[in-house]
């Protein structure tokens, strides 16, 4: 296809939003294109011979005429033309089922940042196809060409005698312009970058390229006049002798059509693997086509090693599902709708979020544990130019002192004892996108200088490392301690402060957001349902007396993981107040459970976990508060099932 042209995009849809998405992606992607909808069979059958598309994307599931049904009319009607399922998800299995069955590839409508990359593959992939069959019907007409030249020469000497010297001279020129054409022509096979074979019917080799010696690890004169049978596996063998064999049939019958010599492109549902000289097998994709020679069968097969781009396509492809998965687990849990509330001092926060989440203003993000300060960081992050990056969050209190350093900055092989390889840290981690400092107010103070050093110039060594590393990082910072107070007391450096200060966003205690309590109590009760699976219609009047007279220390984390316990005790269609733990709520109007001893145990050391946001040793830690030592502690937690990263912001 000329690059002067747009490119011919025919667009098997029936949702008319759905092929504007698919268009504006392309453009976004910088193809220039012409685009042709259609919906029906008849429309897709008149438009590929009106419209001479380039490429065909077709959904899967259509009301009259699916995607499946267009693959098979597009590849009797024009099979040289790539098709590329774009559709929704229809699960693994229907998926292959489609590249089974001839298609390019297959892109999810809500992963259109791969159509691009794909929509290329296809055209190079087609491209390098067109290129194929051109270069072998070249061949195989200089071939026939040279061939006709001497049979004609070779007649003229036989019809007369007087001119037998010409002739005959005129011959050996022919054949000296033979070998040139066959050196030109074995210069241009060995300098393929595919391996090219030349096998009779039985799988001799007759030539055997340079490519094929890198590939196979067998230098031609080895390889050449035996049998390629020790290079083929089981499968491949037979496959092969399966196409020679009904090729032979195609020409020994009569009745038949004179057969092509258009290479087949040779596939089995498991993928081809060939063996190198050493026996490794190895995959590949392999044409096998016949060479027209008189009274002989020779065939070509030129074969690529396709190790290194399957491992490439396979890491890719894992990458981008890690990446994916990611994504979506933060959007369902961190999604900024679900920071719910109507009090005014809430509507003061989301103020504060549409005015500075699309800056690259540092944040400091203030409040009790439990107060959502990270879904404010997530939504500061979602709502910016960064949102398609990733957020990186660290706890600041949950790192060693020893160790901080390195999670933050990463670390150089051999800068301690157990740097076994070099590792990138967090910052680096968090190039191009934002970082969340919690708890940023444990940071020890000789790290507070370094972090003050990447705040200003962006920039950072790695432990025992000299290089300067460069990176462009919104950084978020959130902590529960009065950092003022801090820097009074020389725990926290006050030019940091002062740096991170810049646009504070301070979230109010539950205690102070009344209002909000029904709201948050229906929003975790409809949640925490349906990840049960349980109808509940919500809390009765009884249950929400005794939740708004409650204090809430624990904030709005101690009130979801109320509400998830009620869920599951409640065998009702509401929620009461029995099946709330709660025992100390003020001036309640509905009954207070009494726990068992293991209840009331279990519930004072999660109580303690909320307010240490599962920090378990320490002089900030549950044991510390709970006056016990932090081994007894960890031994009731494991006979209790309570696990502290649940209660880890």
């Amino acid at each position: 296809m000329s690059t002067d042209t747009p490119l011919h995009i025919l667009l098997l849809e029936d949702v008319a939003t759905d092929a504007e998405l698919v268009q504006r992606e392309l453009e976004r992607e910088g193809f220039d294109f012409e685009a042709r909808r259609v919906t029906t069979e008849d429309a897709f059958v008149q438009a590929l011979d009106a419209f001479d598309p380039d490429i065909i994307l077709v959904d899967y599931s259509l009301p009259t005429f699916d995607g499946m049904a267009a693959l098979e009319v597009a590849q009797e009607e024009r099979p040289h033309i790539p098709v590329v399922f774009v559709s929704g998800a229809i699960g693994e299995e229907r998926a292959i089922e489609t590249l089974k069955q001839g298609a390019t590839d297959y892109v999810l409508k809500d992963k259109l940042s791969r159509l691009g990359p794909a929509v290329r593959r296809a055209l190079r992939e087609a491209e390098e196809r067109r290129a194929r069959r051109e270069a072998e019907a070249a061949l195989r007409r200089a071939h026939d060409e040279l061939e006709q030249k001497v049979a004609e020469r070779t007649a003229e000497l036989q019809e007369t005698n007087e001119a037998l010297k010409e002739e005959i001279e005129e011959r050996k020129r022919a054949e000296r312009a033979l070998r040139k054409s066959r050196e030109r022509l074995t210069r241009i096979i060995d300098s393929a970058i595919d391996a090219i074979i030349s096998i009779d019917a039985d799988l001799e080799i007759q030539l055997f390229n340079a490519a094929a010696e890198d590939i196979f690890r067998c230098s031609a004169e080895e390889a050449e006049c035996t049998s390629l049978e020790p290079f083929l596996t089981d499968p491949f063998e037979a496959l092969v002798h399966r196409h020679i064999e009904a090729h032979q049939r195609a020409q020994g019958d009569d009745s038949a059509e004179a057969p092509g010599a258009e290479g087949r492109y040779l596939s089995a549902p498991e993928g081809l693997e060939a063996r190198r000289a050493d026996g490794t097998t190895f995959p590949v994709e392999a044409t096998l086509c016949p060479v027209q020679l008189p009274n002989e069968h020779r065939y070509l097969i030129i074969l690529r090693d396709v190790n290194e781009l399957k491992q490439a396509e396979a890491e890719v492809a894992q990458l981008e599902s890690e990446r994916s998965y990611l994504q979506e687990e933060l959007k369902s849990e961190y999604n900024f709708d679900e920071i719910v509330g109507v009090s005014p001092p809430m509507q003061e926060v989301f103020d504060a979020i549409d005015q500075v989440a699309d800056t690259e203003t540092t944040v400091l993000i203030t409040g009790e544990t439990g107060t959502g300060k990270e879904l404010v960081a997530r939504a500061l992050h979602d709502r910016s130019a960064r949102a398609d990056q990733v957020l990186v969050k660290v706890n600041c209190a949950a790192l060693s002192t020893d160790l901080i350093e390195s999670e933050l900055f990463g670390h150089e092989k051999g800068a301690f004892t157990g740097a076994t390889e070099q590792r990138e840290g967090r910052f680096e981690l968090a190039d191009g996108g934002s970082i969340l400092l919690d708890e940023i107010g444990e940071l020890p103070l000789d790290t507070q200088a370094k972090l003050l050093r990447v705040l200003q110039h962006q920039e950072f060594e790695r432990v025992g490392g000299s290089e300067t590393i460069e990176v462009d990082t919104r950084i978020l910072a959130a902590t529960n301690r009065d950092l003022e107070s801090a820097v009074d007391e020389d725990r926290f450096r006050s030019d940091l402060y002062y740096r991170l200060n810049i646009f504070p966003i301070e979230l109010p205690p539950l205690r102070e957001r009344t209002k909000d309590i029904p709201l948050l109590a229906e929003h975790f009760c409809e949640m925490y349902a349906s990840r049960a699976g349980k109808e509940i219609e919500g809390l009765s009047a009884g249950a929400m007396s005794v939740l708004e007279g409650y204090d809430w220390p624990g904030n709005v984390r101690e009130l979801a993981n109320i509400i998830e316990r009620a869920v599951i005790l409640t065998r009702d269609r509401r929620i009461r107040a029995e099946h709330l733990s709660i025992t100390d709520a003020a001036g309640s109007g509905g009954p207070a459970s009494f726990d068992t001893l293991e209840e009331a145990q279990r519930h004072h050391i999660e109580r303690a976990l909320e307010r240490t946001d599962g920090v378990v040793g320490g002089d900030e830690g549950a044991a510390q508060l709970l006056d016990v030592k932090r081994t007894t502690l960890l031994s009731r937690m494991d006979r209790l099932g309570i696990e502290p990263e649940e209660y880890r912001v």
